[in-house]
């Protein structure tokens, strides 16, 4: 069983189309989508309708959520662009799944809602660890939570690939298809799962045609913050808020 996984798409067309091709090459017997399949870029119309036609499985992110809910009045722009059909999809998708595949436990999230902030790269092992060993509230035991335990967490949200080793499982995070930090590519990942509970964990980045990208923004009249995110792509450096100006990892994305 091979699962391609993808997130972070935010309205990058051109890197979508380029993973598309790129995605052939795998022969994935499941595409999974981790969320954020708008906004920020300039086609999140087009960007949704890509990931609604071709993916299995769609999480729903931070951004998602925002736009669906028309959170903030500055993102008028991909309200409009979407429609109310595609912010009405946005604002119901599911926030995580859970898949049993030949023996292991796999657990799906975006990130962000279900984690309180950003699970960068430099987050303790504790708090990796906490994403396997998933507490919920139950009648059935006895102080009112329970534990199931995943081998596999897949997330996106950072933009930034990652793979972390725990005790008795991997957290992995697939980057970003449409505003990879740190590398300019579209990023995503191949879990390759066989029948004796053996799996392989890729992190694959392509090139993409990033003037073309640029092209597509500068013809996206009125999108927000178009200077920032053409500098994004184009530097693979984070261009909004940050905490503190000497780390930008420490970002509000």
């Amino acid at each position: 069983m091979k699962i391609a996984f993808i997130a972070d798409l935010h309205g990058n067309y051109t890197a979508t189309l380029a993973v598309e091709k790129a995605l052939k090459k795998y022969k994935a017997d499941k595409l999974i989508c981790l969320g954020d399949i708008a906004g920020k870029g300039p086609s999140s119309d087009k960007t949704m309708d890509w990931a609604l036609a071709n993916c299995d499985l769609i999480i729903g992110g931070n951004w998602d959520y925002g736009l669906g809910l028309k959170r903030y009045d500055a993102d008028e722009f991909y309200w409009r662009q979407l429609g109310e059909k595609r912010l009405d999809i946005l604002r119901n998708l599911i926030t995580e799944h859970h898949l049993d595949v030949m023996g292991l436990k796999i657990r799906l999230i975006h990130g962000r809602p279900v984690t309180k902030t950003l699970l960068q790269s430099y987050a303790s092992n504790d708090d990796f660890q906490a994403l396997l060993n998933f507490k919920y509230p139950t009648s059935d035991a006895e102080d009112g939570i329970q534990v199931k335990k995943f081998d596999i967490v897949a997330y996106g949200d950072t933009h930034r690939q990652l793979l972390r080793t725990l005790d008795n499982g991997h957290v992995f995070n697939c980057g970003s298809v449409g505003n990879a930090l740190g590398v300019t590519r579209a990023c995503f990942a191949m879990l390759k799962i066989y029948k004796d509970k053996a799996y392989d964990i890729s992190l694959c980045s392509i090139p993409y045609d990033r003037e073309a990208a640029v092209e597509e923004a500068r013809k996206a009249i009125g999108m927000p913050k178009m200077d920032v995110y053409i500098r994004e792509i184009l530097t693979g450096r984070y261009g909004r808020k940050t905490i503190d100006e000497n780390t930008p990892e420490k970002i509000i994305i």
